[in-house]
């Protein structure tokens, strides 16, 4: 199990850099619209999603009792779906920035990106 975490909170810190990289590249741009404003949101969030659950998981405890390392794990799992599904979203909304065209494409693409995350990947784990 010990070895699993360590690969949650490597996979949380990398997403979080990229998230960091996309905020940064998303404020370089000179347009003032309503896209940019809920890219910077969206793209927030997921930045701090993936920091708090790489935060979570690299201070993990193995000496804890387990009732507690449990809900300590499944809120941090919690924080790394939400900051999947904002970061997909967020890949998604990036296409309006260029035009129509581009934008029905990438909210395309992540709309199937997040189908099979939730009914192919997660759907074990899952209740839906």
């Amino acid at each position: 199990m010990e070895e699993g975490i360590k690969q949650l909170a490597l996979i949380s810190s990398v997403l979080g850099g990229f998230s960091f990289t996309f905020l940064s590249a998303i404020f370089a741009i000179k347009a003032q619209n309503k896209i940019k404003f809920s890219l910077i949101i969206v793209i927030t969030i997921a930045s701090m999603s993936f920091l708090l659950a790489a935060i979570g998981w690299s201070m993990f405890d193995f000496w804890e009792p387990t009732d507690n390392l449990q809900s300590h794990h499944q809120m941090l799992v919690k924080l790394l779906l939400v900051g999947l599904i904002t970061l997909i979203s967020a890949l998604g909304l990036s296409g309006w920035l260029n035009d129509r065209k581009t934008g029905i494409t990438t909210v395309i693409i992540s709309l199937l990106t997040l189908a099979i995350l939730f009914f192919g990947i997660l759907r074990h784990y899952l209740q839906l």
